[in-house]
C-alpha cells in the first residue's frame, strides 16, 4: 500500500514532499495506537524499564535529577511547614531519586504511589520504614489515600486531556486538602496526546481552566522549558471549575 501511494503522489507538484509528510502522519498514527494498545500501566513500566528518558543518574527522567530538583528540594519543605502538613501523597513518585532529600520531622508521614509495581517494590525495600511507605496506583482510576497535600510532578503533561480530566476528578473526590502539580506557564495552547507522550502544559488555559494558584515555585533549570510546581486548595479549584463545561461534560462519561 505504502508503495502504490507513492507511486501515485509522485505524479503531483510538490509529490515527494506531500508524500513524506502523508507517510510521517502514517507512522505517528501507528504509534499512537500502539501506545494506546499498552495502557497507561503498560506505557509507563516500559519507560522505566528501557530507561526512555535517557538519564544515567535516575530511570524517572532528567527532571528527576539533584541538580534538576535543587530549587525544589529547598522550596517544598517551606510548603509543607508552611501549610501545616502532616501527611505527604506523591504520586507518580518515580524512583524516590529527589524526594528523599526533602527535609521533614518524625511526625509527617509519606505515600509514594506509583503504576509501575516493580518500581513500588523496589522503592519500598530500599526506602520504607514507619512513616514512608509505597503503593501501587494509578492516579486516574484508583481512589485517592488520605492525605493534606498531594505533589503530583511530572506527569499531567504526559497524559491525555481526558486522562488529566480523570485525574481532577479523583481529586475533587478525594479526602485531600491540597494539589501541587507541575504547570507551564508560558504554553500558550494546550494540545491533546495519547497518555505517555509529551507537550507542554498551562493548567490555566482551556480545557482545563483551572483558577490562579495559591502560590507557583520554579521548577525548571537553563535549557528546559520554563515550569513551575503550582498549589491548589480543592475547594478553590473545585469552584472554579463548576463552570468549566469541558470538565463537567467529562465528569459525565466517567459515570
Amino acid at each position: 500500500m505504502k508503495q502504490q501511494l507513492r507511486r501515485i503522489i509522485i505524479f503531483f507538484p510538490g509529490g515527494k514532499t506531500i508524500g513524506r509528510a502523508i507517510l510521517a502522519e502514517y507512522y505517528r498514527a501507528l504509534a499512537r495506537r500502539k501506545i494506546r494498545a499498552m495502557g497507561a500501566q503498560g506505557v509507563f513500566t516500559k519507560i522505566y524499564e528501557e530507561n526512555s528518558w535517557k538519564s544515567e543518574e535516575t530511570p524517572s527522567g532528567p527532571g528527576s535529577t539533584i541538580e534538576y530538583t535543587k530549587n525544589i528540594v529547598k522550596e517544598v519543605p517551606r510548603i509543607i511547614s508552611g501549610l501545616m502538613i502532616k501527611r505527604i501523597l506523591d504520586a507518580p513518585c518515580g524512583d524516590y531519586n529527589w524526594f528523599h532529600l526533602i527535609e521533614r520531622d518524625d511526625d509527617v508521614s509519606y505515600i509514594g504511589g506509583d503504576i509501575v509495581e516493580t518500581l513500588v517494590t523496589s522503592n519500598q525495600k530500599k526506602y520504607g520504614n514507619d512513616n514512608t511507605r509505597f503503593m501501587h496506583l494509578d492516579i486516574t482510576n484508583d481512589a485517592l489515600p488520605k492525605a493534606d497535600l498531594w505533589l503530583c510532578r511530572d506527569c499531567l503533561y504526559h497524559l491525555s486531556n481526558d486522562d488529566i480530566f480523570k485525574v481532577i476528578n479523583n481529586f475533587s473526590n478525594s479526602d485531600i486538602t491540597y494539589l501541587l502539580t507541575s504547570s507551564h506557564p508560558s504554553c500558550k495552547m494546550n494540545t491533546n496526546i495519547v497518555t505517555g507522550q509529551f507537550r507542554q502544559l498551562n493548567l490555566e488555559l482551556a480545557p482545563f481552566l483551572f483558577c490562579k494558584p495559591l502560590l507557583s515555585v520554579d521548577d525548571w533549570i537553563e535549557g528546559y522549558p520554563v515550569r513551575h510546581l503550582a498549589l491548589w486548595e480543592k475547594r478553590q479549584l473545585s469552584k472554579s471549575l463548576t463552570s468549566n463545561k469541558a470538565f463537567q461534560r467529562a465528569v459525565q462519561r466517567f459515570r
